[in-house]
Order: C-alpha cells, then structure tokens, then sequence
C-alpha cells in the first residue's frame, strides 16, 4: 500500500458489518468500539478515540506553529525534540490547542491508554493485512510519544545536562525557564537528565531511567516489525514521523547507554535491539 493514496475511510473500513462501519464514518468511536468485531474495526475505533484520524494525520502532521516560549526558550536548554508535539497536535491536544497543563496530562493518558488497545487489536493480523500494519505502527509511533511525554515532560524543573549536580544554577525551574512547559511535547536534554538525576547519579540512576523505558523499548520493536509487515514508505510529510520519532527515541537511548561506561547491567539496560 502506498499511504496516502487510499481515500480516508479505507483504513476504517469493516465490510462484514454494516454498524460498525456507519459509527466509523460518522466518527462515533464509543459506538464503534461496542459494535465492532473485527480485530481491524475494533483497532480503529480504538485508533479514532485516541484523535487519530487520516484526516487528522494528513493536515496536522506538519505540527503546530512553534510556541513563541520555544522559539524565544531560555539560552540555558539545548536543541528540543518537538516529535511529540506533533504527535499532540494530530489528536487535538497540543499546547496551542489545549492551554491548561493538567488537562493536556488527562487528554494524554486517555489516549495513550486508546492507543494501547489498538495495538493490541491489530497486532494478531499485521501479517496478513498491510493496512492493519501500518495503523499498528502508528498505534506504536503515538504510545511511544505520548509516553515520552509522561515520562520526561511532566517535572516542575529541569537539569544542566552537562552537570550531575541539579540544584542551585544547574536547577531550571519551570516558572522562570522560558521554554520549560510540562505535557507540551518539546523535550529538552534538561528534561531529560532531570528525570534521570531524580533516580540517582551514576550508572545505577542511568539503568533506572532505562528500566522505565522498557515500554519505549517495546514500542520500537513493534514500530520495526509493523513498517516491515506494511511494507510503506516513510518517505511522505505523514509517514516520515515515524521514522523521525523512532530515532529520536534511539538516539535518546543511545545516550543513555554511552553515559553506562563500562557498567554492562547499565548497558544492557539501555540497549533496543531494533535502534
């Protein structure tokens, strides 16, 4: 299959029952999950209640105009990782659409907990059904962002990421750190070693934090397998998130493991066997 090309009902599409595809098309995804039967129609009503739609995919995949607080961010933060604000943008519940923190954090545990379900509903036809792949990779690419969120995007304060010692200068607080902004989806390397640093410093903290992501690891092997099972470019505006959050995520984990050292229980922590 070639994304894109199909028109936007064809990967929510259940011909064997009638119920199941009105509720579809109307995007009345609470009925089609009660109605459907088919481990591809319950996938994607699962899918639509998460916020994923084609439609969505396919207008908002691009993201939304970058937060003036980003582009203006405090010289103290690095280079953001913006994948899963993208991936908030396409379910509707990025920073310009959703203003208040809490409720984003809400909107993103119901999804994630949507996109869960659909993976587990497409996973045992991906081999036969190319469009069930592809969907189940997206189910994949968004628990695994929305997970990044909640893991690294939901402290009050971020860390030097060059220092081991977050407290005085080497602490950025939220309130007075333009750019610092919790359930947003742009994640710093502050971000991201101030949840490292909070279970310690030194190899043990480090596999801490990799232990966490065991998830994260998971996703990645499913993000692999349903792109090969697929068989779909990632070449297209809409498809190319998959590859750039995959890398992300690698590249994160990568991190983590060179800061092991020599410590192999570290280091096997933080190793995907598909980065």
């Amino acid at each position: 299959m070639i994304f894109g090309v199909s028109s936007c009902s064809d990967l929510q599409k259940e011909s064997s029952n009638s119920a199941c595809n009105t509720a579809l098309d109307n995007q009345d995804f609470d009925t089609a999950i009660s109605v459907c039967t088919s481990s591809k129609g319950l996938g994607d009503a699962y899918m639509g209640k998460g916020g994923f739609t084609i439609t969505n995919l396919l207008n908002n995949s691009g993201g939304e105009s970058t937060p003036s607080y980003i582009t203006s961010k405090s010289s103290n933060l690095g280079t953001v990782d913006d994948n899963a604000a993208k991936i908030l943008y396409i379910i509707g519940t990025a920073q310009s659409q959703v203003s208040d923190n809490s409720t984003r954090a809400s909107n993103i545990q119901t999804a994630k907990y949507a996109f869960d379900n659909a993976s587990e509903k497409y996973k045992g036809i991906i081999a036969s059904d190319k469009d069930a792949a592809l969907m189940y990779t997206f189910a994949n690419v968004f628990r695994m962002q929305l997970g990044q969120v909640l893991y690294y995007d939901a402290m009050n304060y971020a860390c030097n990421a060059s220092s081991t010692d977050c407290s005085s200068d080497n602490k950025y607080a939220d309130g007075s750190t333009t750019g610092s902004n919790n359930y947003d989806g742009y994640i710093f390397p502050e971000d991201q070693q101030a949840k490292r640093l909070s279970y310690g410093t030194g190899a043990n903290g480090i596999k801490s934090t990799c232990e966490g992501m065991s998830s994260t690891m998971t996703y990645i092997t499913n993000i692999t397998d349903g792109l090969t099972k697929s068989a779909a470019s990632t070449s297209g505006s809409s498809t190319s998130l998959i590859t750039s959050s995959k890398t992300a995520v690698c590249t994160t984990l990568s991190t983590l493991k060179t800061a092991c050292l020599t410590n192999t229980s570290c280091q096997t922590a933080c190793t995907a066997s598909d980065c």
